[in-house]
């Protein structure tokens, strides 16, 4: 073998295993990666498949694909995936779907603007680490309210999770640990909403 380090297939259009096992994602398969002092960008896209239009079935007609910035699990610098989200168009003039996109939900939820890894990996962070929304914002190159946008429905699933508590004989509570969570939590709402918080008692 002339290069050892090449990715496998790399004159084809085939997807490299070796990149896709990297990344680490399923469903989706490494296109380029850039990366800067500041920054890593992977581009992703998915694996040609015939579509049918969700609503009455016709064989779709691929429209191209359109590019989606998807913030995920942060490295030793912010991570970027620009995912090559692909179109389609329903031939039937009759059917009310018109065009629409491809969904990954192992991916993003649609619409968002985090991976579904970022958004657990986030909540682990705030579970075990004692981290703050600001911080991993910071460390997601993503903005307060971006974050708190994406986890906070993924924190209300898990609170009705009852499940959650099952072998549970009895709780107890740390006052320091609460009083040290409330004080972040306020210092948080303070310096991204200005407002004035009352303590908690």
């Amino acid at each position: 073998m002339s290069n050892a380090t090449a990715c496998s297939g790399a004159p084809t259009n085939d997807p490299c295993s070796r990149c896709d096992l990297l990344l680490g994602l399923d469903d989706v398969h490494v296109e380029h990666v850039e990366r800067d002092p500041t920054s890593l960008t992977v581009t992703v896209s998915t694996s040609w498949a015939l579509m049918g239009c969700p609503a009455c079935g016709v064989v779709a007609v691929g429209r191209g694909r359109r590019l989606r910035r998807l913030h995920d699990v942060p490295g030793e610098v912010p991570v970027t995936l620009r995912w090559r989200q692909r179109t389609w168009r329903c031939p039937d003039t009759g059917c009310p779907v018109g065009v629409f996109v491809e969904q990954v939900p192992s991916l993003v939820r649609p619409r968002g603007s985090l991976t579904d890894r970022a958004v657990t990996w986030t909540i682990g962070q705030l579970r075990r680490e004692h981290a703050t929304i600001e911080g991993l914002a910071r460390q997601l190159g993503t903005t307060w309210k971006t974050l708190w946008r994406a986890v906070r429905p993924r924190l209300a699933e898990l609170a009705d999770d009852e499940s959650r508590l099952a072998g549970v004989a009895s709780l107890g509570v740390d006052e320091h640990v609460v009083r040290r969570e409330a004080l972040l939590f306020r210092m948080e709402v303070r310096d991204h909403h200005r407002r004035v918080v009352v303590a908690a008692r």
